[in-house]
């Protein structure tokens, strides 16, 4: 579980999709933070929903709704 002063909390500038473009106008933005037992450090990746869906396994899919 990201921790609670992980960059989600602070990042203020869009990290690049996974794909390599850039994100800063995507309405479809995610910030997935992956952490691991006993690792002290988190990996941090940005992408398009439509290519983070791309890549997870079969029964899997992210979908982004406005608030």
């Amino acid at each position: 579980m990201p921790s609670a002063t992980s960059p989600a909390n602070t990042m203020f500038q869009r990290l690049l999709c996974i794909c390599g473009q850039s994100t800063a106008d995507a309405d479809d933005y995610v910030l997935l933070g992956i952490s691991a037992p006993g690792v002290p450090t988190e990996q941090w990746l940005g992408a398009h929903a439509e290519h983070l869906n791309s890549v997870l396994a079969r029964g899997f899919s992210v979908e982004v709704h406005k608030m």
